[in-house]
């Protein structure tokens, strides 16, 4: 790729951020109208657009967002309000900045008229002055764009008049107005408030030093004090003279206080003489307080941050090199544990500490790579706030999603794979859980319904919940669907639990006409595979009238997992330790055994169990003592039995062969350190084909009686 397309590239990926900002201001906007901070944000988000398509030759980019752009200066200023008829508007426009990058790139084109549709819009709900002037392409070069976006780093020094509260004039709304124009870093002076038993109430004896970074004027900023200026001390200097200076990297205290007038030259060249720091000399000498060298330390900091950038460099990385690298540090997980099972052979040699070392290097490889891939859920959840605005608007329902541990960290790969399900599930939330406002008030509930979407931690895994306040599930609809397409018969005593499970069988829809939205019977089917797929379970909770829960529990990550290495028959399997709650010895003499299961008393609790070696069909009879790995997954608590339990191994996970991936009870394999393989057991899939065989051999039975 040459230089120039790389440059392209970029802009698209940016291009691309922008749009996302867009949509995530407009659902923002949509909720709080009268918020400035959202409208700004759109404006700038749309402003760079033009500027940057115009820069790469994308014109046709450039003119359109030119004049989505003119219509959101108006709503800046005031001039145009905020409806939702402009919200939909710039949706629209939004949408068709998105189709022109995907056309550029896949070489389709974009119909021009539905451009022109939009831009007539657009001018339409502009006032009639500038509706009817003609609007130029708009010609942006890198120092005109530049121009536009700059921003200014000023020191602003605020002493108000002590008796400006008797005036009605209150000095917080001074600070908030200047927060409202940019980014300010705020230093209280109280030097001269007295003691307690001394204080004057109505005075104002607090005084402040701001840093404050702003595209707007000195004169504005002036006009900020324009009502509180008599009597107070008020100063506002620039600062990006000196910011700018290219043999500046760190600019001194000493220069910062003299600027400011603190303290004079003689004072800063005699400190410099001295082995200290320029501000506890000046402190000491009585020349300056205490909080004018603070203030004076956030400037130094603040410029040199604006000189240098966040202190901490990012860079884009492909997904693919990502994954590679991944691929690279498995590798050298497994040549690792190769390394540290030979190492046994030796222990005592001079082998010995240069493989515990690696061993120590390998794991802090491995937990910064896979830190490398994981993204916070907030960047897929929050792409659903416009999947609940467009269908609640289609189906004419109110819907808000609330988004709640967005900071939860998982794996890219994770995220990608959860999208699809996520979707499926907020979709039936919104057709078949929520009723139209008006039947919604009817039932004591508010006119908008809201879905819940949740992710936290839980171990080495990542619990995630999508919860409605609608009207739940009818157990009764879905056991009277059940019947009749005799998936069950009407004898049947089943739980809840069980019965919502049902709504995962491929084909089962209880809607009774199908729609564009759903009544399929795939949505949930597909919910279910997709969540399998990630090795994950899902789980229904139901309260009639109130809402349902969709609960899911996924691994952090499916490149590198923590696991328990198992035996049975000398062959190795893998499971996963963040499902597994506990281990003990399994004797004979302590389970019981009846027609369908086996059982054991574990803690007080009687949970059935599985044996692996009776699962795969292994022969050879097990030894008199046997070992359990109680597992929880999903609903089900239930033991694995082995014949050996030897500890927790580092398991990356490789795919099987296309000839084994319908291997029942199996999600993967992964190489051992002795060079042989060890199959990782897929709990889910393992309890769903037991709980099958068990149903066809009760059926059995109760045939021969019959």
């Amino acid at each position: 790729m040459d230089q120039k397309s790389q440059y392209i590239e970029t802009f698209r990926l940016e291009a691309y951020e922008n749009l996302k900002k867009i949509e995530d201001a407009l659902l923002d906007m949509e909720e709080t109208p009268d918020d400035q901070e959202c409208i700004h944000r759109l404006f700038r988000a749309m402003h760079t657009i033009k500027g940057s398509a115009a820069m790469f030759g994308f014109d046709d980019i450039a003119g359109f967002a030119h004049h989505a752009e003119t219509l959101m200066d108006k709503v800046r200023e005031g001039v145009v309000p905020v409806t939702g008829e402009l919200v939909d508007l710039i949706f629209l426009a939004k949408d068709q900045i998105k189709a022109m990058l995907d056309a550029d790139q896949t070489g389709c084109g974009v119909d021009p008229d539905a451009s022109d549709k939009i831009v007539a819009k657009l001018h339409r709900l502009l006032p009639q002055s500038d509706a009817g002037a003609t609007v130029p392409s708009p010609e942006v070069n890198s120092d005109t764009l530049a121009n536009e976006d700059k921003e200014t780093v000023f020191h602003i020094r605020f002493r108000p008049n002590p008796d400006m509260m008797s005036a009605g004039m209150d000095p917080v709304r001074i600070l908030d107005e200047l927060r409202d124009l940019g980014q300010c870093e705020l230093t209280v002076y109280t030097g001269a408030v007295p003691p307690l038993e001394s204080l004057q109430p109505e005075k104002i004896l607090f005084s402040w030093d701001i840093i404050m970074t702003t595209d707007a004027s000195i004169d504005t900023l002036k006009d900020v004090f324009i009502f509180v200026e008599d009597g107070s001390d008020i100063s506002i200097q620039s600062l990006e003279v000196e910011s700018n200076r290219e043999d500046i990297f760190r600019p001194r205290l000493g220069e910062i206080l003299f600027d400011r007038g603190d303290v004079n030259v003689d004072s800063v060249n005699k400190t410099g003489k001295m082995q200290r720091r320029v501000g506890e000399i000046l402190v000491e000498s009585g020349e300056i307080s205490s909080d004018d060298v603070e203030s004076a330390l956030k400037e130094q900091i603040f410029l040199e941050k604006r000189k240098t950038g966040t202190g901490t460099e990012s860079m884009r990385i492909s997904s693919d090199k990502l994954d590679k690298l991944i691929n690279l540090v498995g590798e050298i997980v497994v040549t690792q544990a190769h390394m540290s099972h030979l190492a046994e052979d030796h222990e005592g040699t001079v082998f010995s500490a240069p493989v515990r070392q690696m061993e120590r290097l390998t794991g802090d490889l491995r937990k910064f790579a896979l830190d490398m891939r994981m993204l916070p859920a907030g960047t897929l959840f929050n792409t659903f706030r416009r999947l609940v605005r467009d269908l609640s608007s289609e189906l004419g329902k109110e819907v808000r999603l609330v988004v709640e541990g967005g900071q939860t960290e998982l794996d890219k790969t994770v995220l990608e794979k959860l999208h699809e399900p996520l979707v499926h599930l907020i979709r039936n939330s919104i057709d078949h859980g929520m009723l139209p406002p008006e039947e919604r008030e009817q039932h004591g509930k508010p006119r908008k319904g809201t879905i819940r979407l949740t992710a936290v931690h839980r171990s080495a895994r990542v619990n995630i919940t999508v919860a409605d306040d609608g009207m739940g599930i009818d157990m009764a609809s879905v056991r009277a669907k059940a019947v009749e397409k005799g998936l069950i018969s009407k004898d049947d005593d089943l739980s809840e639990t069980e019965i919502c499970d049902l709504l995962f069988i491929p084909g089962f829809s209880t809607v009774r006409q199908v729609s564009g939205v759903s009544g399929r019977g795939v949505g949930m089917d597909v919910v279910k595979q997709g969540i399998n797929a990630l090795g994950g379970t899902i789980g229904i909770d139901s309260i009639p009238g109130q809402g349902a829960t969709f609960r899911l529990s996924l691994p952090l990550t499916l490149a590198i997992i923590e696991g328990l290495h198992v035996k049975v028959d000398g062959r190795d399997f893998v499971i996963p330790v963040s499902q597994v709650e506990t281990c003990g010895e399994l004797k004979r003499s302590m389970h019981i055994k009846s027609d369908t299961q086996h059982t054991i008393r574990l803690k007080s609790e009687l949970i059935p169990f599985i044996r692996l070696r009776e699962f795969f069909g292994i022969q050879g009879d097990a030894g008199p003592v046997e070992h359990i790995a109680a597992v929880q997954t999903g609903h089900y608590r239930i033991g694995i039995v082995v014949d050996e339990i030897l500890g927790n191994i580092q398991a990356v996970i490789k795919p099987l062969d296309p000839l084994y991936r319908r291997a029942e009870g199996i999600s993967g394999a992964t190489v051992m350190g002795n060079g042989t393989v060890a199959l990782i057991i897929d709990l889910p899939e393992l309890i769903r084909c037991v709980k099958r065989d068990k149903s066809k051999t009760v059926d059995k039975r109760v045939a021969m009686k019959g």
